[in-house]
């Protein structure tokens, strides 16, 4: 994609194509040439219907429906309305033109039967003809995981959200839940390629000994720790796969820091790295944030983002790390990794995340990071209801990768979830031709130039709207030319170049609006070609209204002009939540959505689709609460060190997006689950300290705005809050702001632990230890060599870093692992030794040669400020 072509009037919708009434795609087009043939488009759809179109033309090739779809109707959670079919994005093997993919339905291929009969099966077809593959389609139910017998598949609770990837003649496909409703149980499945294999592994994310089980399929008591990542496929550089999960129940960890290369059981709100071989699956390492109870409690799942695996030819540091995992989510929080040391639980200092960085993003994160390699290396999010924001990679004085915010988009994405991960393109890997994709279900397809310029704002590339995308979407792309899918169930094909036949203002601006009233704005059209007939028109916002009536009927001779009223009625306008499903709350700001007029043309070759973009600022009349960030994370602190004297400062924004005074009624908090469906929520109202108001175990804020102190409509206050303890332990508060504009609550958290302690022993002659620092080897005969080891335990509360780290490198005194053992940056948990390995390579000596003297030192030093 030239970005040239893409921002001129040649590039635009090719064609577009509408199938069945309530057809949805939530599984992403697939563009595949096969082997000397033409270019093609596979689609496969809620309905469990796939399909294959000529890319160039949008003529369809072949169509099947593999099996009916299951009814949402039997479980009842919105988040994906009417069926539940294919919703992973298959995956295609050019070596033998086959798609995979997994389909949900029922047993017997039955029209309906609730969620004990729902059934996953796993497909294999020909591309092709749609034919199935001799020895499929696969019924994955039944089937026991490996690392727990006791936890079998139940299709019907579970959902299969993210995209597959195929490695190594298996097929991975990952497993959440349904709204969080059922017992389920976040699975990751492998199966054979080859015909009569079958289901070759299985993974429960939350498994014996510290996950609740019971075999009641309606009681919430499988562990969860689903896998569903917004729809995005697991990262993977060949013999392991990185996937993320959500809210769980086990909490094994607890408060106990630990290795990610130990064993853990209940794999909720972590980012796993599976060893696969063989259709096998293994842990072979995790990161778990320090907070991930808090983040259970708000309903702050890690898992809404999948894992972006960076270039490492661009993006590494020159300190050792070689490669870069990231991942972001509902918390808003981006987790900057090293993805061949993901960092545990509780491992970095005071206890918090041993990761290489955290970026705090202002709202929740949906569908992950996009990154671009070329031009020095960037990143991307785009937060529910902000801009796209950009992030430079740089690296610190330790040459550690840091990436720093260089820009943003002008516009924000929709106040909504569903806004898709970004997406880069270049054309042939040339510098400067960067383009950052984002598909928007509010403003549709939109595209800007990779690089910010000067003043650090995102280009925007103006492209033809193509109204609300289908949620966390990404074009596809073919030659010149890309594929994505709408709310009002059509493909659409954009490209270059395209004709269109009509010329309408637009965007049609209805400029402000205030929630209650209605607005009228007249569009006029003029007719580029002769047009035999005006079909009608559709709206993707249904506030939005137009009437077919209004359109002018019969033909349009070339030049010929007319117009036809648009209708922004906001009187039944509602700012609401939907509880239990991943929708973000409506507020006031600009909104935008798409009008399609319908034409039956007179001269081939033009579209009969052209798309009017409609915006406009939807404005409340009375106040309106924003509470931000979503999340205030304050790391971690030891108790008694000089730095907890004072405790950890940071800062929430109350601020009034209504256009009345915004009044403070009233504050409280909770460390109870806001989703918790066993009870009523205890809160406790803040109290006034010696240091301000207490707004939480920990957590105090100095000058929080009195109770019936006011905002002035548009405007802010930054609430500067602290958090300190004088007691070990995690910390968190789901602090709640109530205000005739509304309530929100932000999510508090802190961690606090005493200080590490290193000790330093050496091994004995005995085999025992010595904690004198003196290493004895005695007399080592010529030509032999003798070996001990020294050790660094941790007998401290938190993680020890080993922070100073030369080792003994002589001919005939040596370390064994120089650059592995006791390394500088190493962290050692609570309660755990690294040891290291120390030779005397006594060398051969010469005839009357007499013996001699060898000594050394192990410089060593550590964060325990009384090692040594």
């Amino acid at each position: 994609m030239q970005p040239s072509i893409v921002g001129s009037t040649s590039f635009g919708i090719l064609w577009t194509k509408t199938y069945l009434p309530k057809e949805r795609w939530y599984a992403k087009p697939i563009v595949y040439t096969p082997p000397g043939q033409k270019q093609l488009v596979f689609t496969a759809s809620n309905q469990n219907w796939i399909r294959t179109v000529d890319a160039v033309t949008g003529a369809p090739i072949n169509a099947r429906q593999v099996q009916p779809p299951f009814l949402q109707s039997d479980f009842g959670c919105p988040d994906m309305p009417d069926f539940i079919g294919i919703v992973g994005t298959p995956v295609i093997d050019p070596n033998t033109d086959t798609a995979y993919f997994f389909a949900k339905g029922y047993q017997n291929n039955a029209a309906s039967g609730g969620v004990a009969k729902g059934t996953y099966k796993f497909y294999a077809v020909n591309v092709l003809d749609l034919t199935d593959r001799p020895g499929f389609p696969v019924l994955i139910d039944g089937h026991n995981a490996d690392n727990d017998p006791a936890r079998y598949f139940i299709g019907g609770t579970v959902l299969q959200r993210p995209s597959l990837t195929l490695i190594d003649g298996n097929v991975y496909g990952m497993f959440g839940g349904h709204c969080d409703l059922f017992n389920y149980t976040g699975m990751v499945t492998a199966v054979s390629t080859q015909p009569g294999v079958g289901v070759t592994g299985m993974f429960a994310m939350e498994a014996a000994p510290g996950a609740p089980f019971t075999t009641d399929i309606m009681e919430q008591k499988g562990g969860k720790a689903g896998i569903w990542m917004s729809g995005m496929a697991p990262a993977t550089d060949g013999a392991r796969i990185f996937v993320v999960t959500g809210n769980g129940q086990g909490h094994e960890n607890k408060d106990t820091p630990a290795s990610g290369r130990t064993p853990l059981s209940t794999l909720d709100e972590v980012v796993a790295n599976l060893g696969v071989g063989g259709g096998k699956i293994s842990l072979q390492d995790y990161f778990q944030p320090y907070e991930y109870i808090g983040m259970d409690a708000a309903d702050r799942d890690l898992g809404s983002g999948g894992v972006a695996l960076l270039d490492p030819s661009v993006f590494k540091g020159t300190n050792g790390v070689k490669r870069i995992a990231i991942t972001i989510g509902k918390n808003g929080k981006a987790y900057i990794m090293n993805a061949d040391n993901l960092g545990g639980f509780k491992m970095g200092p005071g206890a918090t995340d041993n990761i290489l960085q955290t970026i705090i993003c202002p709202n929740a994160v949906f569908g992950g990071a996009g990154s671009y390699p070329l031009e020095g290396g960037f990143i991307y999010f785009t937060p529910v209801g902000f801009p796209t924001l950009a992030y430079k990679l740089g690296l610190d004085q330790k040459g550690s990768p840091l990436f720093s915010k260089i820009g943003q988009s002008i516009d924000n994405s929709a106040g909504r979830v569903g806004v898709g991960v970004p997406t880069v393109t270049s054309y042939q890997g040339q510098p400067g031709t960067g383009i950052v994709w984002v598909t928007d279900v509010d403003g549709g397809l939109k595209a800007y130039k990779a690089v910010p310029d000067a003043s650090g704002n995102l280009i925007k590339i103006n492209i033809p709207p193509t109204g609300g995308l289908n949620k966390f979407q990404r074009p596809a792309f073919g030659d010149g030319r890309l594929y994505v899918t709408d709310g009002n169930a059509r493909v659409i094909c954009m490209g270059s170049p395209v004709s269109i036949p009509l010329n309408c203002t637009g965007p049609v601006d209805f400029g402000d609006v205030t929630i209650g009233t209605t607005k009228t704005v007249q569009v006029q059209c003029t007719a580029l070609i002769p047009i035999t007939k005006i079909n009608g028109l559709t709206i993707q916002n249904p506030t939005f209204q137009a009437s077919n009536a209004s359109l002018l009927q019969g033909s349009l001779a070339k030049g010929a002009t007319f117009s036809f009223p648009v209708v922004w009625n906001l009187t039944q306008t509602s700012i609401r939540d939907e509880n239990g499903a991943s929708f973000s709350s409506i507020s006031p700001g600009v909104k935008t959505s798409s009008l399609t007029i319908s034409t039956t043309n007179g001269v081939a070759q033009y579209s009969n689709q052209l798309p009017i973009t409609l915006q406009g600022n939807e404005v409340s009349d009375a106040a309106f609460l924003s509470l931000s960030p979503p999340e205030v994370d304050f790391g971690g602190i030891v108790v008694g060190s000089p730095g907890a004297a004072t405790g950890l400062d940071s800062a929430f924004i109350i601020a009034n997006i209504g256009s009345s005074p915004l009044r403070m009624l009233g504050y409280a908090y909770t460390g109870t689950d806001m989703d918790d469906d066993d009870g009523a929520l205890t809160f406790s109202n803040v109290t006034q300290t010696q240091g301000g108001s207490k707004i939480g175990d920990g957590f105090t804020s100095s000058a929080l705005p009195a109770v019936g102190s006011v905002v002035a409509a548009g405007q802010s206050l930054t609430v500067p809050i602290n958090f300190n303890s004088a007691k070990v332990g995690n910390f968190q508060s789901v602090f709640t702001v109530w205000t005739n504009g509304g309530s929100k609550y932000t999510l508090l958290t802190g961690s606090a632990t005493t200080a590490p302690i290193g000790k330093l022993e050496v091994e004995t002659s005995e085999g025992g230890w010595d904690g004198s620092g003196i290493m004895d080897f005695g007399t080592v005969s010529a030509g032999t060599t003798k070996t001990r080891r020294i050790r660094v335990c941790n007998v401290g509360g938190s993680p020890l870093t080993v922070t100073k780290s030369k080792p003994p490198l002589q001919t005939e005194l040596l370390a064994q692992n120089p650059f592995a053992d006791l390394h500088e940056g190493q962290s050692i948990a609570q309660s755990e030794c690294a040891y290291a390995s120390i030779d005397i390579a006594a060398a051969p000596l010469a005839p009357n040669n007499p013996p001699h003297d060898v000594l050394d030192v192990w410089i060593l030093n550590t964060d325990d400020q009384t090692f040594g």
